[in-house]
């Protein structure tokens, strides 16, 4: 009788892989689970709730100086022809600020202002986006104010004659009219620059505008009623537009576009073609 021959010896890769068959798989700890992170407060977030915060104190602050405003004028001088005589003068700024401060600039350069941005932080072009929209369009929109209110001055009589024509003193309302004239000039101005300010994620700056206006057409009725009449309120009006502009300035010109790009032939090592450098450290 034929004996049956004893198994060989079982390859060692065979057994492990036995073994990691049958073997159960173990539990994954509950703390090994990866866990949803918890949601972190956004920058951006509080950010915006801090500027709408800012810009909602602003405002509130620049109407209820424009109540005091009000009471001013009329505890200063009344119901009578010279508040009459002002009142026409003071439709034209009024127009203004609404065209050119809260419509106009507004909707046409924060977009303009917001996609030279953009931009200027791909780096795409070999100029400043932002310096060539400044200098494309705020010296001819200031010459095109400057012109029309140099012409709604000039013709201040005709313009009283058409908007009130029985009016007790046209020569008051010319007067005031010539000079809230200059309006149109700052009210332009203060909106760029507002528009400018906002396309940089500065509020504060434009919110202030109506308090700078108030408290300039308040101090100068207060300072010069007597000497002045009913033409104090209407240089007030051109002082407030004037503050309008001067309390936006400084943060304007912060975000000037001072330096300059230069195309470069060899710059030094590690330094790109194209730089952004305030010394033009590398030369063609």
């Amino acid at each position: 009788m034929t004996t049956p021959a004893a198994p060989g010896p079982v390859p060692a890769d065979a057994v492990a892989a036995d073994t990691a068959v049958s073997a159960p798989t173990a539990a994954t700890p509950a703390d090994a689970v990866p866990q949803p992170s918890p949601p972190r407060s956004v920058p951006g977030d509080r950010f915006v709730a801090r500027a709408a915060l800012v810009t909602a104190v602003l405002t509130a602050g620049g109407a209820l100086l424009g109540l005091v405003r009000d009471q001013t004028l009329a505890h200063l001088f009344g119901a009578g022809s010279e508040t009459d005589a002002f009142l026409v003068a003071w439709t034209f700024p009024e127009f203004a600020s609404t065209v050119l401060i809260e419509d106009a600039m507004a909707l046409v350069l924060v977009p303009a202002f917001s996609l030279a941005l953009a931009r200027r932080g791909l780096a795409t072009s070999p100029r400043d986006p932002v310096g060539e929209l400044l200098r494309a369009t705020l010296p001819r929109l200031l010459l095109v104010l400057a012109v029309t209110a140099a012409a709604l001055a000039a013709t201040a009589p005709l313009l009283v004659r058409l908007l009130a024509p029985g009016l007790a003193d046209p020569q008051l309302a010319a007067d005031c009219t010539r000079m809230t004239a200059v309006t149109v000039l700052t009210f332009g101005a203060a909106g760029y620059l507002s528009a400018v300010l906002r396309a940089h994620h500065s509020f504060a700056p434009p919110a202030a505008i109506y308090i700078a206006y108030n408290l300039g057409i308040v101090a100068a009725a207060f300072a010069l009623h007597t000497a002045w009449g009913m033409r104090a309120a209407a240089l007030g009006v051109a002082l407030g537009s004037l503050l309008m502009v001067l309390v936006q300035l400084p943060a304007f010109l912060r975000r000037l576009p001072a330096q300059r790009w230069r195309p470069t032939g060899r710059c030094r090592p590690g330094r790109r073609p194209w730089r952004w450098s305030p010394r033009w450290r590398c030369s063609r």
